[in-house]
């Protein structure tokens, strides 16, 4: 069947107003293009919205949004917010072992909260200059932070935060490690380090890419010369770069520095959507069910509860990936999304200060997996006074959606043991579901994502991108910079 080639081809359609869709539609937007953003809910922002209970402002994630992704990311951010929104904060987290808070990943201050074992074999994995071949996330682990380390912390925190895989005996490397991909939904052996291990990996990106490598090699040189000894480094030394760097964080004492503005990280899509309306885009809140259209290998059409879009220039889709399938009639794969339990609560009084942003929480007898404290990252979040927590809780049971008082009784006594408050300090509690908020990787999904890539690549003006349109476990910062590039790739801009 031929392809139609339309007349008056229409804007592009956005589906999403997220970190991916609203980087994409602006960056569209000022390079001169018609774009339209569809959202389906009555605000911006998506996995990354900031909500209010009552007069306490939480965000949907918890999420923070990293300086270091890419300064295309932090321009176009910057563009948007004011001065005094743009408020970088170290990224400062801790894991509690045993009976302990320590800093995570461990630095030499958590030596004395440590099994002597853990911290060793921390330290001696650290050291070595190999990674394991396997792709299975427990034996990854094992090498790179020893066996105790493993067995005290990572193995039971994984089998609670991701039970729906089966902990990391069942679970992908590629998840644990938020693997590289392009904006073509390759593996990204040049931005991940860790994928330059894999020969089979750089054989198929050298193949994709030639003019990427060819100008990599040619930076290369101009960097070192011609000495091939010196600018091809194996396999080992290049694994023995991404090791190292883990002994270098057990004795420094830097940290990243993320974006949290007054207000929530919602904040950020919020000002993206105001510059994008007035700078002339359209933005359609509470668009519900999108549907899309398509003759042979192209979009012709997309609807929504409220209007549509007569023969789109192209489609770019940051919802769900298997909805998106249903949509165009691509086979769905096995590709598990996890629903997780975000718990709002309302303190009485501050809690102690501290630089930690949060906390993972591997007991098993505690029904949370994070700990998070809204106001350590920006005062102004709750009332003068009070304060607010947030947990994260996985349900075993995805299909369930209720909350009842054994469960609220589960997250009073685990913050009671953890010593952070008790039941009496809590004013109120509300409790949130956030469907599909973590792709999970289960260990053939390298596999069946290229299978379904192999559909949708098919139609020649529709891209999927983003956390969900990928699944892909990313950040924020990393899910906006899919979304500028693939703008800039449209707008023939982007050097591949």
């Amino acid at each position: 069947m031929s392809e139609p080639t339309p007349s008056a081809p229409g804007p592009i359609v956005v589906v999403g107003a997220g970190m991916a869709g609203l980087g994409t539609a602006l960056t569209l937007l000022r390079g001169g293009r018609d774009v339209v953003v569809l959202e389906r809910l009555p605000v911006v922002g998506g996995l990354a919205r900031t909500v209010a209970f009552g007069d306490h402002i939480f965000d949907v994630g918890p999420h923070y949004f990293f300086l270091d992704v890419s300064d295309e990311v932090n321009a176009l951010v910057k563009s948007c917010v004011t001065e005094e929104e743009w408020r970088p904060i170290d990224f400062k987290i801790s894991a509690h072992i045993g009976k302990h808070h320590v800093p995570w990943p461990p630095t030499l201050e958590a030596i004395r909260k440590l099994p002597p074992s853990g911290m060793f074999s921390y330290l001696l994995n650290s050291f070595k200059g190999t990674l394991p071949d396997s792709y299975i996330a427990a034996d990854f682990l094992q090498t790179v932070y020893g066996r105790v380390m493993y067995r005290i912390f990572l193995g039971p925190y994984l089998a609670k935060k991701v039970p729906t895989s089966g902990g990391a005996e069942a679970l992908h490397r590629d998840w644990y490690n938020q693997t590289a991909r392009t904006l073509d939904n390759a593996p990204d052996v040049v931005r991940d380090k860790i994928l330059q291990v894999e020969p089979k990996l750089v054989k198929a990106f050298m193949a994709r890419y030639p003019e990427t490598v060819r100008r990599l090699n040619e930076e290369r040189e101009a960097r070192e010369g011609n000495d091939e000894a010196d600018t091809r480094p194996t396999g080992m030394k290049r694994a023995w770069q991404i090791v190292s760097g883990l002994a270098r964080s057990v004795t420094s004492k830097t940290f990243k520095k993320v974006l949290y503005p007054p207000g929530g990280v919602g904040v950020i899509t919020e000002r993206l959507a105001e510059h994008f309306e007035a700078e002339g885009g359209s933005l359609n809140l509470k668009a519900a069910n999108v549907e899309l259209e398509h003759e042979g290998h192209r979009v012709t059409r997309v609807s929504w509860d409220g209007g549509s879009v007569e023969n789109p220039a192209e489609v770019i889709w940051t919802g769900s990936v298997h909805r998106l399938c249903s949509l165009m009639h691509v086979e769905r794969e096995e590709l598990p999304f996890m629903t997780i339990v975000l718990g709002f609560m309302k303190l009485k009084r501050p809690l102690p200060e501290s630089d930690i942003l949060y906390t993972y929480i591997a007991a098993d007898d505690i029904i949370f997996n994070r700990v998070y404290y809204p106001t350590r990252s920006v005062p102004g979040l709750c009332p003068p006074g009070k304060d607010s927590l947030c947990i994260e809780i996985t349900p075993p049971d995805q299909s369930q959606r209720a909350i009842g008082q054994e469960t609220i009784e589960k997250v009073y006594y685990g913050l009671e043991k953890l010593g952070i408050c008790t039941r009496d300090d809590i004013e109120d509690i509300e409790f949130m579901w956030v469907p599909d908020s973590y792709p999970v990787y289960p260990l053939d999904y390298r596999e069946k994502l290229e299978r379904i890539w192999e559909g949708l690549d098919k139609f020649e003006n529709l891209r999927s991108i983003g956390r969900s349109g990928q699944f892909w476990y990313n950040n924020m910062a990393r899910s906006m910079r899919v979304g500028i590039e693939t703008a800039r790739d449209l707008l023939g801009e982007y050097e591949r």
